[in-house]
Parts: C-alpha cells; structure tokens; sequence
C-alpha cells in the first residue's frame, strides 16, 4: 500500500501545484482585498503540505515494518483490480466520463444521466423506486438556480442544454 499511498500523494503534489500556478493568473483584488485568487491558492498549499506529511509518515512506517508486513502489504495493493474492488473502479470511471460530458453537453442533462446512472448501478430503485427518478431532477435544478441566479455563474452548456 505504500507505492500506491506514494504515487497517489505524488500526484495529489502535481494537480495542487498545476492550480496553485492557473490561480496566479486570476485578476487581483481592489483596495486591498484579497483577489479570487487567494483561496483556491491557499487550498493548494493545503493538499501540498498534506500529501507531503503522507509521503514521509508512510515512508517511515514503511522501513519501521517487519519484511513479513511489507510483503502482506505488497499482495493487498495486487488486490485493488479484483472484482471486490471494481465497484470502485466503474464509479471513478463513470465519475470522469461525467466530468468530461458537463464541457460537451452540458451540465443539466449531464448531471441528471449521471445520478440516474449511479442510483441504478447502486441499486437504488430496489429500495426507493420515486426518488431514485425524482432526485436528480430535483438536485440538478436546485444547483442549477443557485448557481445561476444567486451566485451568477455560467454553467457549461453543450450542444443539448
């Protein structure tokens, strides 16, 4: 589990560290106030400073295990593409596949596909048939008012809406 806790935690370093340079970019603050860059460059050095602390703590408990321990550890990160564990790969995939669709589009119609999707591969009709339908209408509208209409931002829209 180490080399994956490191490789995860190495590109968790890389992904802050691209942010915190596009935050650099954005426009400054007026009389003295802090611009809209601040905060997301202040979430950066937060994942930095994190994902660091995770490299060294596990590195050390690491060396400090047993050659037994490290060898268990070493068949449990073989274990993470077997089909226990697969639930959790389509979820990522799904997840990026959504991400990817909100630019083409857009973000109603891809965000109302993605919670039907996720509510039937969870199974979530079986337990409540009505919200598992109603929900992410329902959802994808309120954020959708929110952040149109209080909060003045444009959602992506792509060729459907």
């Amino acid at each position: 589990m180490k080399r994956i806790s490191d490789v995860i935690s190495i590109i968790f370093i890389a992904i802050a560290a691209t942010f915190f340079v596009m935050a650099g970019s954005f426009p400054e603050g007026s009389n003295g106030a802090t611009g809209p860059g601040w905060f997301p460059r202040i979430m950066c050095v937060i994942i930095i400073l994190l994902s660091v602390i995770n490299l060294v703590t596990t590195n050390i408990d690491f060396a400090a295990k047993s050659e037994e321990e490290k060898q268990k550890d070493r068949s449990i990160a073989l274990k993470l593409l077997s089909k226990d564990n697969m639930i959790v790969w389509v979820t990522i995939i799904a997840t990026l596949l959504y991400v990817l669709g909100i630019q083409y589009v857009g973000f109603v119609v891809s965000s109302i596909v993605y919670m039907l999707v996720m509510n039937l591969y969870y199974k979530v009709p079986e337990i409540n048939k009505p919200a598992a339908f109603i929900i992410p209408f329902a959802v994808t509208g309120v954020l959708y008012y929110v952040f149109t209409n209080l909060l003045h931002v444009v959602l992506p829209s792509g060729f459907l809406i």
